[in-house]
C-alpha cells in the first residue's frame, strides 16, 4: 500500500515538473483562470507546447474542474468551451460584423 502511495505521488511530481504553467510560485495561476480573452489565448498557447497536456486535459474532466484552461481547453461549468465569446450582446447580424 505505501508503495502504491509513493509511486503515485513520484508520478504527481514528475507531472509537475514537465508542466509549462507550473513556474514554482504559481505567477500563472490568473491567467489560466481569467476571463479575458486574450488571457485565455495565451494560456491555450502555452498549453499547445506542453508534454503532459492530455493527461492535465484527461485528470480535468475526470475532476470535473469547473473553469479554466486545462490542456489547452477552456472550460465553463465543468463543460469544454470551443471559445469563449466577448462581453456583452452578440452583433444583430455576424456577417455584417464581418465586414465592416
Amino acid at each position: 500500500m505505501f508503495a502504491e502511495l509513493q509511486q503515485d505521488e513520484d508520478e504527481l511530481q514528475r507531472f509537475r515538473d514537465l508542466a509549462r504553467c507550473n513556474d514554482g510560485v504559481g505567477s500563472m495561476v490568473g491567467l489560466f483562470f481569467s476571463e479575458q480573452l486574450d488571457d485565455i489565448a495565451r494560456a491555450k498557447a502555452i498549453c499547445a507546447k506542453c508534454p503532459v497536456r492530455e493527461e492535465c486535459f484527461e485528470g480535468a474532466v475526470a475532476r470535473r474542474e469547473p473553469w479554466g484552461v486545462w490542456g489547452g481547453q477552456l472550460f465553463l461549468n465543468g463543460k469544454v468551451l470551443a471559445f469563449k465569446r466577448k462581453r456583452g450582446r452578440p452583433p444583430k447580424n455576424p456577417q455584417a460584423q464581418q465586414i465592416a
